[in-house]
């Protein structure tokens, strides 16, 4: 059983900020230590000069947006970041984690996975996200990156360790190197779930459905693997409450944002 002993206080947060130029947001320190990283979760409104536009919507196999219009903003969001293209893939809910060592113009798609490594300068990783935890994966010791998808489904499978194992066998990567950052997600006291989730995380099953903090549960995995709780910071932003800025599967959303990191140099 996995044990939460992380406090709601133990894992520093971190407000991301804004991207010049694009509707994302970014981790507030990284940019300053890893200038050769670029790293980000899209927003769901693009700007324009008289204030909100359209829906930013990045979401391939939702159905929420003309499929043009999406792969427009794909674009908008690559030339803004000055990045050739993304890798991207469709997503199962699993925890098979691809490594990459090519980029390529455009949106690159490969076979069905929920989670992507590289260490090749170009090659920007991107996964779908609308409530799921986006897990940015940085280890600046051989400038690799890994980038997951982490649902219940695919954290009760392992895709955190499947991701370190990637690094580690590609990359030479310790956990103990990696900087992990889990993005903005659905919140714990927004996030209901039957008793049969808490079982497939290996916690203690309630009585009946009750909250869940899967960026906890994610966290605790991370500390499990070896990543340095110093290391380890939690988006402030939830999903779906408050003054949310990100599309919302659970608020009713098909549209999506993307999670997005690449190596620039």
């Amino acid at each position: 059983m996995i044990k939460l002993f992380l406090s709601a206080s133990a894992v520093r947060t971190v407000r991301e900020t804004p991207v010049a130029g694009v509707p994302a947001v970014t981790h507030p320190l990284w940019a300053d230590v890893f200038p050769w990283l670029v790293q980000g979760t899209t927003i769901r409104e693009a700007l324009s000069a008289t204030g909100p536009g359209a829906p930013f919507d990045m979401g391939m196999f939702s159905g929420g947006t003309q499929p043009e219009r999406v792969l427009a903003n794909w674009t908008r969001l690559g030339d803004g970041l000055a990045l050739p293209g993304f890798t991207h893939a469709p997503q199962v809910h699993g925890c098979d984690v691809e490594w990459h060592t090519q980029g390529g113009p455009g949106v690159r798609m490969v076979p069905a996975c929920d989670g992507h490594a590289t260490s090749t300068p170009g090659a920007a990783l991107a996964v779908t996200v609308a409530d799921c935890v986006p897990v940015f994966v940085v280890d600046p010791v051989h400038r690799a990156i890994a980038l997951l998808h982490a649902g219940w489904r695919g954290a009760a499978s392992g895709i955190l360790a499947r991701g370190l194992r990637r690094l580690e066998d590609e990359a030479s990567t310790a956990a103990g190197d990696v900087h992990l950052h889990l993005g903005p997600s659905i919140c714990g006291a927004c996030y209901e779930v039957g008793p049969e989730v808490f079982a497939a995380l290996g916690l203690d099953p309630p009585p009946g459905p009750a909250p869940l903090d899967l960026r906890r549960v994610v966290a605790a995995q991370a500390l499990g693997e070896g990543v340095d709780l110093d290391r380890i910071t939690v988006s402030e932003w939830c999903t779906l409450c408050g003054d949310s800025p990100f599309f919302s599967h659970r608020g009713g959303d098909r549209s999506r944002q993307i999670a997005y990191m690449g190596i620039t140099r």
